[in-house]
């Protein structure tokens, strides 16, 4: 097998393993209220970005949150927007830990910047859905989102410890079975 063709399976591979983390871990949750969730699932989005760069990570975090929303009736429609909006946690946070040695200060700053720009795209989101397609009051779309802020805001603080502990803990591993570099 020639070295690019190797190096795309590799790739595809950990598009897969990270895509199944991505999936398991967001089963690991706490229910808050009717409207949110505190998950696992986003900490190892952040953590494919870091490890694997932003095509690899941002490909295995829509992916993997993709395929949660389709295994639920409550998130099924959603499941194509969980994809471009999970896909930005993993590739915020490649882009950013790219951009020189591995260090855990750049870790947490990488995985913060992917999980608050899903923040932000999720409320947004969630803003459009409730108030323009849904037709709610403001009021009650305030209360919602208030939940929602909240919760995303403990997922995301929650994903930037995991992610960057387990990137710390597994990239020597990884570089001595070189594996790194796949995205």
């Amino acid at each position: 097998m020639g070295e690019k063709r190797e190096a795309r399976v590799r790739s595809l591979v950990a598009v897969g393993i990270l895509s199944a983390l991505v999936f398991v871990f967001s089963w690991v949750q706490v229910p808050f209220g009717d409207v949110a969730r505190i998950h696992l699932g986003n900490g190892f989005c952040a953590l494919a970005g870091l490890l694997f760069g932003p095509v690899t990570g941002g490909l295995a975090s829509g992916i993997g949150s993709m395929l949660f929303d389709l295994t639920d009736p409550v998130y099924i429609a959603e499941s194509p927007i969980t994809f471009v909006t999970k896909f930005a946690i993993g590739f915020v946070a490649g882009c950013i830990a790219r951009r020189g040695a591995p260090r855990l200060m750049r870790d947490v700053a990488a995985a913060a910047a992917g999980s608050f720009a899903y923040v932000a795209l999720y409320l947004a989101k969630s803003l459009i859905v409730m108030l323009y397609i849904e037709g709610q009051a403001f009021a009650a779309v305030e209360v919602q989102l208030a939940a929602k802020a909240a919760t995303s805001c403990v997922n995301a603080l929650a994903a930037v410890v995991i992610a960057s502990a387990l990137a710390q803990a597994m990239r020597p591993a990884l570089r001595r079975a070189h594996l790194l570099g796949l995205g």
